[in-house]
């Protein structure tokens, strides 16, 4: 198989019983950092690895890559685009399916996914650091590269009351509302609170360099080479920028996943958290030179939530390595309440990356984003701003069947017509209920 080496399952298998053509499952995302403490208990071992490895032949990879590109309208080159992963990650959440569907890209030879750089938010860079590294090695990719970022915005971090007090009310989640009790990087196997028993520690390491130093060696050995997909806020990125005047001009595109276009913010009145967690990493970049910038913000976030019909269709087309992984942890929530839906917003910048038409709409604009933190306006993206010389193409509308069937089809290894489609099966939910 290409690439795919000795991976680790540590799941109940769950039955799932297809009616009518397809299944019937859910999902949970979003973790946050408080909710994954553990009352104090530290283990330090590794669960062993499990031998049921899922393989595909490079013929069996070349059927699926042959036939995605038909059905998407995917141009396949002989040199495979690059892709880093910038990401605040976590276990379980958007993020983490953010990289399955690149990790399957590159599987099958779509893509090169050449690391993943990991920086705070959602979680410390300890935590962050041991998730990306653990789920890699369950999706059997323990050989793509993982580097340490910095959890420290780049002007330090905020007294989170003091801003309670400019900015309003702020959801208590992320790292910064948690630095009484704080995990340096270099503790990603000794993480206290923040350790998860049922994943463990993985056993492979981050690389010895920083994510910052990563950033500047790849792209300046890949000039107009390398699409950097930025999930969490891009502190890394920012400081890659401040280091070389040449960095961003180098980049071949970056998408980021982040802003709100109007009022009505996810975290702050009119801020998402990304934004917020470091506002001046944004400013950097968004007036850094990228030759194309494009940004998800969260207004079109809603277009593409994650359901049971998605579930039944990752059920129904194939098993891979990493569509068991979501249908066995995470498809029995979606089973049991046909009715959730869940937002799955740092998968839409892997997704739009690898098929553009499945984005029905764009709005450019000049932007700028305050990052007065004497605002309550800190994080506001500033639209069409007359000191800003750059131009953002915003992702306002997406094919929300293409998506769902596409994606579907890459994590399950698809290589012919299925006989299900993302729009079939809302169809038949409606008409049942």
């Amino acid at each position: 198989m290409n690439k795919q080496k000795t991976a680790f399952l540590l799941l109940v298998p769950i039955l799932l019983i297809f009616s009518a053509g397809c299944s019937d499952q859910r999902n949970h995302f979003n973790t946050e950092i408080s909710n994954s403490q553990n009352n104090g208990e530290t283990v330090v071992g590794s669960p062993d690895p499990a031998e049921d490895v899922i393989e595909f032949t490079e013929e069996e990879n070349t059927a699926s890559l042959n036939y995605l590109s038909q059905a998407y309208s995917i141009n396949i080159s002989e040199e495979k685009p690059k892709v880093v992963l910038d990401t605040d990650m976590t276990f379980l959440g958007d993020d983490a399916f953010c990289l399955s569907i690149l990790v399957q890209a590159d599987n099958i030879g779509l893509i090169d996914l050449v690391g993943v750089t990991v920086t705070g938010g959602n979680s410390f860079v300890s935590v962050g650091t041991n998730a990306a590294l653990r789920q890699l090695e369950l999706w059997g990719r323990s050989d793509i590269p993982v580097y340490m970022g910095t959890d420290e915005p780049l002007n330090g971090f905020r007294n989170l009351e003091n801003q309670r007090q400019v900015v309003g009310s702020i959801g208590n989640w992320g790292a910064m509302a948690n630095l009484d009790s704080y995990v340096e990087p270099e503790n990603f196997h000794d993480l206290g609170n923040y350790y998860e028993r049922k994943w463990g520690y993985s056993q492979t390491r981050p690389q010895e360099v920083s994510a910052v130093e990563f950033l500047l060696d790849t792209v300046s050995n890949n000039k107009n080479e390398i699409t950097v997909i930025s999930v969490g806020s891009p502190i890394s990125i920012a400081l890659a920028c401040q280091q070389d005047a040449g960095f961003a001009q180098n980049v071949n595109e970056i998408i980021y996943l982040g802003g709100i276009l109007g009022e009505g913010g996810t975290y702050t009145p009119y801020a998402d958290f990304n934004c917020f967690y470091d506002a001046s990493a944004y400013k950097v970049c968004l007036n850094a030179g990228f030759p194309k910038q494009t940004m998800i913000p969260h207004e079109v976030v809603n277009d593409v939530e994650i359901d049971k019909e998605v579930y039944d269709l990752l059920e129904e087309k194939g098993t891979t390595q990493i569509s068991r992984f979501w249908v066995e942890n995470q498809g029995g929530l979606y089973r049991r309440n046909p009715n959730r839906k869940d937002s799955l917003a740092d998968a839409i910048a892997a997704t739009v990356y690898l098929i553009p038409s499945v984005v029905v709409q764009y709005q450019d604009s000049y932007v700028d984003i305050n990052d007065d933190t004497a605002s309550a306006e800190y994080g506001r993206l500033i639209l069409n701003s007359s000191d800003s010389n750059n131009t953002i193409s915003f992702i306002t509308k997406l094919d929300t069947p293409q998506y769902w069937d596409f994606i579907t089809d890459l994590l399950c290894h698809v290589s012919d017509t299925p006989r299900c489609t993302y729009e079939e099966l809302v169809s038949e939910s409606v008409s049942l209920n």
